[in-house]
């Protein structure tokens, strides 16, 4: 297949690699051509505009956020969206985390335009997807999805359909991310608990990982918090706020009452204002070991 793909962070960057891999023929476009290099040294073709990587038979955007995709989109004053520009044969797959009014946005202009688009979100952190194996979790028309699953195998060990309109999607993304926040905080408040009390918080976390909930991400992320490794992440703290506020949104414009996801929120609100945007998303477990003045 002829693939796109808008967007070389960590994630993006890592996609495109196993895509290359796969055999598809693959067209990148980044703000920045220099990180494009790699991926052209093994056969990848770099695109000046966004426009040239929506010629093929898919398209994907992987962007930090909702103002990063709508550029590439719908254009800025800097560039023209690729939209207007997107071959007729093209699918558009919304691969970022961002929020349902803009997948809402993209869908009705794609129709309106008679452009193919799906959402398709992926669960995973970086050091996942240079694995490949990432969650995909698509919705939209059955038939686009079951087009773009050869890239999907790609990158993933597995593809979720999780219903027939985009923005479908996008919400189970919101929701789980929503989820894994809160699992974080959750392990940050009981460590916090247990090492007041003079327990070790590394055999609790044991016992809960391996023994009670027996779930590796519990053992993933229970050890970045044990072991303290807040710094070098790809991912931080002010991502994860981002992916939070959307997912307060949701909730409002839903009228769902989500009380933990407000916690939550002011959990990684609080760790930005103590200067730690730029550490690992586990670090707001920080905040409930100072609460209870441990060190």
């Amino acid at each position: 297949m002829e693939v796109g793909v808008v967007g070389l962070g960590s994630m993006g960057f890592a996609m495109a690699s196993h895509i290359l891999a796969a055999g598809h023929e693959l067209t990148v476009y980044n703000r920045t051509e220099e990180k494009a290099h790699p991926l052209m040294e093994e056969g990848a073709t770099f695109s000046h505009d966004p426009s040239g990587a929506a010629q093929g038979d898919v398209v994907i955007t992987m962007l930090s956020d909702d103002f990063a995709v709508e550029s590439v989109v719908f254009g800025n004053g800097e560039q023209e969206g690729f939209l207007a520009h997107q071959s007729p044969n093209c699918i558009h797959v919304s691969m970022s985390t961002i929020g349902v009014g803009l997948v809402k946005r993209m869908q009705s202009a794609s129709e309106d335009q008679h452009k193919s688009f799906i959402s398709a979100p992926v669960m995973g952190r970086p050091d996942v997807a240079k694995r490949g194996e990432l969650v995909v979790m698509a919705s939209g028309d059955k038939a686009l999805i079951e087009k773009c699953q050869p890239v999907f195998d790609a990158i993933g060990r597995v593809t979720h359909n999780v219903g027939d309109c985009p923005t479908q999607a996008a919400v189970v993304k919101l929701a789980a991310n929503f989820m894994l926040s809160s699992m974080i905080e959750t392990l940050g408040e009981a460590f916090a608990l247990v090492r007041k009390n003079g327990a070790d918080h590394h055999k609790f976390l044991e016992i809960m990982a391996k023994d009670f909930f027996k779930s590796p991400i519990y053992e993933k992320y229970g050890a970045i918090i044990a072991n303290e490794r807040f710094g070098g992440s790809a991912f931080t703290v002010s991502l994860q706020e981002k992916d939070t506020r959307l997912a307060v949104a949701a909730a409002i414009e839903s009228k769902v009452p989500m009380p933990i996801l407000f916690a939550v929120e002011n959990a990684f609100l609080s760790s930005i204002g103590q200067g730690k945007g730029d550490m690992d998303p586990c670090a707001i477990a920080q905040l409930a070991a100072e609460n209870a003045g441990l060190s």
